[in-house]
């Protein structure tokens, strides 16, 4: 099993199309902290924080493979 790793947004972006797990450190959606979207998700979503417009996702990884054995 190959360990996934955080990407930081500001170090590198996830291709135009390609569906990835997406992470923010506010509470914009709840408890939950993670959801999946895409480069554009990225860019386009912001919240005012301190005062600052900044974007509300800071990290990203790739989503897992699908299951290869389904139920």
């Amino acid at each position: 099993m190959s360990v996934m790793e955080w990407i930081p947004i500001s170090e590198h972006l996830p291709d135009e199309s390609e569906r990835v797990l997406l992470f923010t450190p506010y509470r914009v959606l709840g408890d939950d902290h993670t959801c999946v979207g895409t480069k554009e998700s990225i860019s386009t979503c912001t919240a005012r924080i301190n005062r600052k417009q900044v974007p509300v996702f800071t990290h990203w990884m790739p989503l897992p493979p699908i299951p290869t054995k389904l139920v």
